[in-house]
C-alpha cells in the first residue's frame, strides 16, 4: 500500500473514531451534566476555533516545508525556530483568555445554573487547556508534513479516548464542569509531550540545532499570510456560535451547538483525504510536476464530492431520527431540525472548496483566501446579528450557507484558473456536477422505494443504501471516463 493510501486510511480511522466519540460521548455529557453544561463544553471549541489563527500560520508552514525536499539539518533548525516563537504565542493565548474571562462570564453564556463568576473561572481553565492544545498542533503539523500520519492518528485516537471517553468515569463520581476541564488540561499536556518527542525523534541530526533567521526570511510571508487566513476564517466559522452564545440563552445555545456539530459530519469525512494529499501537492508544486498535479487534483476533487454529497443528503433527509438516536431526545431533534438542514448544505459548499483551497496553499498563494475572508466578515457579521435577532436560533445558519456558496464560486474560479489553467470546466462538470447528480439520482430512487416503510431504525438502512449505491455508481462512472487512471485498484480494493 502506498504512503498516500496508508495516510488516507489512517486519517479515516482517526476521523471515524472522532465521529464515533462525538456520537457516543456527547449524549453522556448531556445526561450527566445537562444541556446547559454541554453548551459551556462546546464554548471550549468556540474559543479554540477563534484562537486557532494564532497557530495556523506556523503549523501549516511547517507542514508544507517539512513535506518538501530539504536537508534534515534545515528541517530541524526550522522546527527549533518555530518552537521558540510558538511558546510565546501559546502563552499569549492563555493570558488573553485569562484577561477576558470575567467579561465572557458576565456577557456570554447566560445561565440560571451558573453564576457569572463560576463561568469566568471555567473560562480560565478553558484558556489553559487551549494553550496546551495549540502548542501540540505545531508538532502534529510537523509529523503530518513528514507523512507520519499513521502515527499521528494512533496518538490522536488514544488521546481522544481519554479526553472524551474516560472522562465520563470521574464525571459519574463527581458531576462537575471543573472536573471535566481539569481532565482536559492533563490530557492536552500529555499529548503535547508525546507529539514533541516523536517529531524530534524523526529529525535527529548530528549538526548543532540553531534558531535560524535565514530560514524565517524565506517563509515569513507565507506564514503571515496563513495566519491572516486563519484569523479571518476563525471569525467566519465561529461567529455564529459567538453571537448565539451572547444573544440566546444557554439552553438555546446548547441546541445550536448540537446542530452545528452534526452538520460537520460531511467535513469530518472529507478532511482526511485533503490532509493526506496536501504534502503530496506541496511536493508536486516544488518539483513543478504539472501533469501529476492535474491528475491528483481531478481525482481527489471527484472523490471529495463523491464522499461528501451522499453524507450531506443523508443528514439533510434524516436529521430528526439521527439527532433522536444520538441524544435520545425527540424534543431536541425537532428543535434543531431546520438548523441542521441549512448548516449541512453550507457544509457541502465548504467541502467543495477544500481542493482549490489547498492547491492555493501548496503554491504559497494566500491573497485570494484573505480577500474572501474579509468579504465574508463584512457580509456575515451584520447578517448574522440581524438573522439571529429576527429568526432566533435558525437565523444563525442562514449567513453560513450564503457565504460558503459565494466563496465557492469565487475561489474555484480564481484558484483553478491561476494554478491549473484550462481545468475549471472539467472540475465543474467532471468533479462536481457528475458525482452530485449521481447522488441526487440515488437518493431519489432509494427514498421513493423505501419511504413507506415504518420502523424506528429503517432510516439507517436507507442511509446505508444511499451511501453505498452512490459510491459504487460514482466509482464505475469515474473508471469509465478515466480508463488509464482508474479510481479503484480492484486487486487491492483501495483508492490508488
Amino acid at each position: 500500500m502506498s504512503t498516500v493510501n496508508k495516510n488516507i486510511a489512517a486519517n479515516y480511522i482517526g476521523k471515524l473514531w472522532s465521529f464515533a466519540s462525538i456520537f457516543i460521548f456527547i449524549r453522556f455529557y448531556i445526561e450527566i451534566l445537562g444541556i446547559q453544561s454541554y453548551a459551556i463544553i462546546n464554548f471550549y471549541a468556540v474559543i479554540l476555533g477563534l484562537l486557532a489563527f494564532a497557530d495556523s500560520g506556523l503549523t501549516v508552514t511547517l507542514n508544507r516545508e517539512l513535506a518538501k525536499e530539504n536537508t534534515l539539518e534545515n528541517k530541524a533548525n526550522l522546527l527549533f525556530t518555530f518552537q521558540r516563537i510558538y511558546l510565546g504565542i501559546c502563552i499569549s493565548v492563555m493570558l488573553l483568555v485569562f484577561i477576558f474571562s470575567d467579561y465572557i462570564g458576565h456577557n456570554f453564556l447566560k445561565s440560571k445554573l451558573y453564576t457569572p463568576l463560576e463561568v469566568s473561572n471555567l473560562v480560565k481553565l478553558i484558556g489553559l487547556g487551549i494553550g496546551l492544545q495549540l502548542f501540540s498542533t505545531l508538532y502534529e503539523g510537523g509529523l503530518m508534513g513528514l507523512q507520519k500520519q499513521v502515527l499521528v492518528n494512533k496518538i490522536n485516537i488514544i488521546w481522544s479516548l481519554f479526553r472524551s471517553g474516560i472522562v465520563i468515569f470521574p464525571l459519574l463520581l463527581l458531576p462537575s464542569l471543573k472536573v471535566y476541564f481539569i481532565w482536559q488540561i492533563v490530557c492536552n499536556l500529555v499529548l503535547l509531550i508525546v507529539f514533541k518527542v516523536n517529531l524530534w525523534n524523526e529529525l535527529k541530526t548530528d549538526s548543532k540545532i540553531v534558531f535560524s533567521k535565514e530560514l524565517l526570511n524565506t517563509i515569513w510571508k507565507f506564514a503571515l499570510g496563513m495566519m491572516g487566513i486563519a484569523f479571518i476564517s476563525a471569525i467566519n466559522i465561529q461567529i455564529d456560535k459567538l453571537v448565539t452564545s451572547k444573544i440566546l440563552n444557554l439552553k438555546s445555545f446548547g441546541y445550536y451547538s448540537l446542530a452545528a456539530t452534526i452538520s460537520q459530519i460531511p467535513l469530518l469525512i472529507a478532511t482526511p483525504i485533503i490532509v493526506a494529499i496536501f504534502p503530496v501537492f506541496s511536493k508536486l508544486v516544488s518539483t513543478n510536476n504539472i501533469r501529476e498535479k492535474i491528475i491528483y487534483f481531478h481525482k481527489f476533487a471527484f472523490v471529495i464530492t463523491m464522499i461528501s454529497a451522499p453524507i450531506v443528503a443523508c443528514v439533510f433527509l434524516y436529521s430528526i431520527p439521527l439527532v433522536t438516536l444520538w441524544t435520545g431526545d425527540s424534543v431536541i431533534a425537532n428543535a434543531v431540525n431546520t438548523t441542521v438542514k441549512v448548516l449541512v448544505i453550507g457544509g457541502f459548499f465548504l467541502c467543495l472548496q477544500l481542493i482549490p483551497y489547498y492547491i492555493s496553499l501548496a503554491n504559497g498563494h494566500t491573497r485570494t483566501n484573505i480577500m474572501l475572508g474579509f468579504f465574508g466578515l463584512f457580509v456575515i457579521i451584520p447578517l448574522i446579528i440581524f438573522s439571529v435577532d429576527k429568526y432566533g436560533m435558525v437565523g444563525a445558519s442562514f449567513p453560513w450557507i450564503i457565504v460558503n456558496f459565494i466563496s465557492l464560486g469565487i475561489m474555484s474560479t480564481v484558484i483553478i484558473q491561476k494554478f491549473l489553467p484550462n481545468q475549471f470546466s472539467k472540475w465543474l462538470f467532471h468533479d462536481v456536477f457528475i458525482p452530485t447528480t449521481i447522488t441526487i439520482f440515488t437518493v431519489t430512487i432509494v427514498y421513493f422505494l423505501t419511504h413507506s416503510l415504518v420502523g424506528k431504525y429503517w432510516f439507517v438502512l436507507d442511509m446505508f443504501l444511499i451511501v453505498s449505491i452512490s459510491f459504487c455508481l460514482n466509482i464505475l462512472i469515474y473508471n469509465k471516463m478515466n480508463q488509464k487512471d482508474k479510481l479503484i485498484n480492484f486487486s487491492s480494493q483501495i483508492i490508488k
